[in-house]
Order: structure tokens, then C-alpha cells, then sequence
């Protein structure tokens, strides 16, 4: 009887069928197709939400790199001002020492002309009192006679 039923499945189906599957299986074939399909769509779904999961962290990424960029912006522009207002005490410094310098050389020059007055003021003085003005650390050259002046005047020559 087996061996007949063995050769029957062959011969109709064209292999032979397994009878235990066949008693699990419920009486409708549209049944089955639907489980099928509906074990096919629930694999699409978790499909899907896997890629909602990975779409969503990725606009989470996006927006930390949206939020970073910006920080980086304000640091940039935190940054820029720190250094010219660091620049500009540095101009603040320059400038404060070399108006130090200017005013140090302008009392210089200053003390030397009133030095350079006094000392022509003082050669005026020794000039007009017939005394020697040689520079210090000199000593005076000794008198010269001066030419006699002739008392005679004798004309001598045409007239």
C-alpha cells in the first residue's frame, strides 16, 4: 500500500510529498498565501524601520553638525575680536611708548637749544668784554703786536 501511494505521489506531483507537513498545514490554500505574505510584509516593515531608525539618527547627526558648525562660527568670531582687541592693546603699547620717546626727544632738544642759547649768550657776554672766547680746555695764544700805524703822512705822489 506504501509502495502504491509512493508511486501515485510521483506520478501526480512528480515527487513524493511529505504527509506530516501536509496535516500541519490548514485547509486553505489562500490561508497560506496570506500568512506568506503577511510574514513577507512584516519583514518590509522591519526593514523599513530599521531605515527610519538609521534616517532619524542620521537628521540627529546632522542637526549636532548643524549646532557644531554654528559653535565653531561664534568661537571664529570670539576669537577674531579677542585678537584685534589683544592687537589693538598691543598698537595701544607701541603707540603709548613711542609718544614716550617723541616727548623724551622733544625735552632733549629742547634743554640743548636753551643749552645752545645760553652758551651764545655767554660768548656774546665774553665778546663785547674784550675777553678771549676759546672753547674750554685751551689755553689763549699769546698777543700779537699789532703793525704800527704810521703817524706821518707824508704825500708823496701827484696830485
Amino acid at each position: 500500500l506504501e509502495e502504491h501511494c509512493n508511486q501515485v505521489m510521483m506520478m501526480k506531483y512528480g515527487q513524493l510529498v511529505n504527509l506530516e507537513v501536509m496535516q500541519t498545514l490548514s485547509g486553505s490554500r489562500i490561508l497560506e498565501e496570506l500568512k506568506q505574505e503577511k510574514l513577507l510584509k512584516e519583514a518590509a516593515y522591519a526593514k523599513e524601520i530599521k531605515e527610519w531608525d538609521v534616517s532619524s539618527v542620521l537628521c540627529v547627526c546632522v542637526g549636532f553638525y548643524v549646532c557644531l558648525s554654528a559653535l565653531k562660527q561664534v568661537c571664529d568670531v570670539y576669537l577674531n575680536i579677542s585678537v584685534c582687541i589683544q592687537g589693538r592693546q598691543f598698537q595701544d603699547y607701541r603707540r603709548r611708548v613711542l609718544q614716550e620717546d617723541i616727548q623724551w626727544l622733544r625735552d632733549l632738544v629742547k634743554t640743548q637749544c636753551q643749552q645752545a642759547e645760553a652758551f651764545s649768550r655767554e660768548i656774546f657776554l665774553l665778546s663785547h668784554q674784550g675777553g678771549h672766547v676759546l672753547p674750554p680746555g685751551q689755553h689763549p695764544l699769546p698777543s700779537i703786536d699789532p703793525f704800527p700805524i704810521p703817524t706821518d703822512r707824508t704825500t708823496t705822489g701827484a696830485v
